[in-house]
């Protein structure tokens, strides 16, 4: 019971925290955020309360990111239980959910202005692209490039450029993004996630072509036979 009560009030601190950085980072940018003011604005006193949970505010960002697309609730969960695709339509399916949580997760009220920030602020902070590509973009590549890679190891699909697919198809979907993220219209309708199918619908296309190419139906009669 009372380490029940311990992990509550440690998770309730994190999430102060984490809240008091993102609403800071939005309005003055990360340069000009100082770990003060985010235990000003959490009503935290202690900078010791901070470090037991962030080594820095590098760290700190991190989690802010990450809570907000990757580890926001329901979207791991969903992810985790992908299942292994055993063939074109199991693939499509388990593509097609990553998609349109992906699609939804940009389209979210706060994920636009903080890649803004980032953008903003690029120049002057040149680490928070790559903080930003290592905790969001290269973590969903990799999902994409997983489910990719155990259909080629089932012959679902023929070995081809994994990393130009899981580019394009993610590039598919920043395209309904990038409007609103550039002239700042977040009052716009989020896009349908039916766009997210057609995008993945648009993939498989190209993989079922490459593989009828590469694995003739008799040859794949032959395996399955053996």
């Amino acid at each position: 019971m009372e380490q029940r009560q311990q992990n509550t009030r440690t998770q309730k601190t994190r999430e102060r925290l984490r809240a008091a950085a993102h609403r800071l980072f939005l309005q003055q940018g990360y340069l000009a955020t100082s770990i003060d003011a985010i235990l000003a604005e959490a009503d935290i006193s202690s900078k010791e309360t901070l470090y037991r949970y962030y080594s820095n505010k590098e760290a700190l960002f991190a989690d802010v990111l990450s809570h907000l697309t990757m580890e926001q609730p329901g979207f791991s969960e969903k992810i985790s239980a992908l299942p292994t695709p055993h063939d074109l339509p199991a693939l499509q399916q388990a593509l097609t959910t990553l998609a349109r949580e992906i699609l939804s997760m940009m389209s979210q009220p706060g994920y636009l202005p903080l890649v803004r920030m980032i953008i903003a602020e690029a120049p002057r902070f040149p680490q928070l692209p790559t903080l930003f590509f290592s905790t969001v973009t290269q973590r969903g590549l990799t999902i994409m490039t997983t489910l990719l890679q155990e259909a080629h190891e089932r012959r679902i699909i023929a070995e081809v450029d994994f990393d130009a697919v899981t580019h394009t198809l993610l590039g598919g979907l920043l395209a309904y993004i990038i409007p609103n993220l550039f002239f700042g219209r977040e009052n716009m309708p989020a896009p349908a996630l039916e766009r997210a199918d057609a995008v993945v619908e648009i993939i498989m296309h190209a993989l079922r072509d490459s593989q009828k190419l590469n694995y003739p139906r008799s040859s794949l009669s032959r395996d399955v036979m053996l």
